[in-house]
């Protein structure tokens, strides 16, 4: 998290009434900027998270076989079927990092809530990147319960990837909810040696020595729990599967970096690829001159002076042949030999003018019959 940051505080009714809080911190966690919208919204275009109030959230661990918890994240909202009583359709399931106890650590969200939250924040130009269960963000030491009362947003957080929402309790009645929790913790030889209590701002304090009369453990008193002073990160991301974020700007270049290469390499292989023809092309031209301007000195003398092979040699030999009383192929009676034989027949076709110059022959020509006109075009330009 080496960036600048909006961290927002989302509940149950977020995404109607458009009611949360937000700060904006900066690389070393010290804030910038803080608010509540609507009265006042976060900046637009900055990189988000979302702390989700831990009443929507539901963390359980279910049997899953080491070797395939990785390959399970398509099935996880049916596994969980004996943990909920919502239709699978109707939840949303993150898969924790994997483990080596055939257990896998989940968090259960409802999927609608989570739709209409991610659409609230696109159109007021945010997007998150990450969405943490609040339960989950207290620091806590080893072997110890982290309990934060807040009224109906308390909670308490019970493992590194284990905690749970609390029911609302007078301050000297220590909640349900969590004296079941420690019960069954008992039962199951994983019970804390003692719980620190932390107050929301704005929530009473509880009465500490009440607490721990009552729940049979040692409660200690915490500073106060701010959601924004979180620092660390829990192992279980809410973005996953099918609302997980788009390729974000720190990871696009790391995507796109095998194609670019790829894309590169053709390149380089193409134009080194085009530059050695071209070579061989050049090289195979230089020695054809050669070979003609060998063959125009062993003609016509090693002194002749070269300066066009091809068209000296055809100008030589044009003049040689003229020399011996040979027609060349563009004189006047080889061209008007090769028309007459082939076109011109005194019975059908009447010779109107001739013309010749520069080795071309122009001949105007029409039918003896005018009703033969389209034949005898056809056949000439046949």
């Amino acid at each position: 998290h080496l960036m600048t940051i909006c961290r927002l505080h989302v509940g149950r009714d977020s995404p109607s009434t458009d009611a949360y809080g937000w700060v904006v911190q900066d690389p070393a966690g010290a804030t910038i900027d803080s608010g509540t919208s609507p009265e006042r919204r976060p900046p637009a275009g900055i990189a988000c998270e979302l702390i989700v109030a831990s009443d929507l959230v539901l963390l359980e661990k279910i049997p899953a076989p080491a070797a395939r918890q990785r390959r399970m994240a398509s099935a996880l909202r049916f596994l969980v079927e004996d943990s909920v009583i919502s239709d699978p359709e109707r939840i949303h399931v993150a898969a924790g990092p994997a483990s080596a106890d055939d257990m896998l650590p989940v968090a259960i969200i409802e999927r609608l809530w989570m739709e209409q939250m991610l659409a609230r924040l696109d159109a007021a130009g945010l997007v998150p990147r990450h969405a943490y269960p609040e339960c989950l963000l207290p620091a806590r030491p080893s072997r110890t319960w982290v309990v934060a009362c807040g009224g109906v947003n308390g909670f308490a957080r019970s493992g590194d990837l284990a905690g749970f929402a609390l029911d609302t309790s007078d301050a000297g009645e220590p909640p349900v909810a969590l004296r079941l929790a420690l019960d069954q913790a008992r039962n199951s030889a994983s019970a804390p040696e003692r719980l620190i209590a932390r107050v929301v701002p704005g929530a009473t304090a509880p009465a500490a020595g009440a607490w721990a009369e009552k729940l049979g453990i040692p409660v200690e008193t915490g500073p106060d729990w701010r959601w924004s002073d979180a620092g660390d990160r829990p192992a279980i991301d809410l973005l996953q599967g099918e609302f997980a974020p788009r390729v974000t700007e720190r990871n696009w270049t790391r995507v796109l970096r095998r194609p670019a290469m790829l894309a590169t390499a053709l390149a380089i292989l193409s134009a080194g690829g085009t530059a050695m023809e071209w070579a061989l092309k050049a090289h195979e031209r230089r020695a054809i001159l050669a070979q003609m301007a060998e063959t125009y000195r062993r003609s016509f003398g090693e002194n002749s002076v070269i300066v066009d092979p091809p068209l000296q040699m055809a100008r030589a030999l044009d003049q040689m042949r003229r020399q011996t009383g040979a027609f060349a192929a563009g004189d006047f009676v080889p061209l008007f030999a090769k028309v007459s034989d082939r076109l011109l027949d005194p019975a059908r076709h009447r010779i109107d003018s001739v013309g010749y110059a520069d080795g071309v022959l122009t001949l105007s020509v029409r039918p003896v019959e005018a009703s033969r006109f389209s034949t005898l075009f056809n056949e000439m330009r046949a």
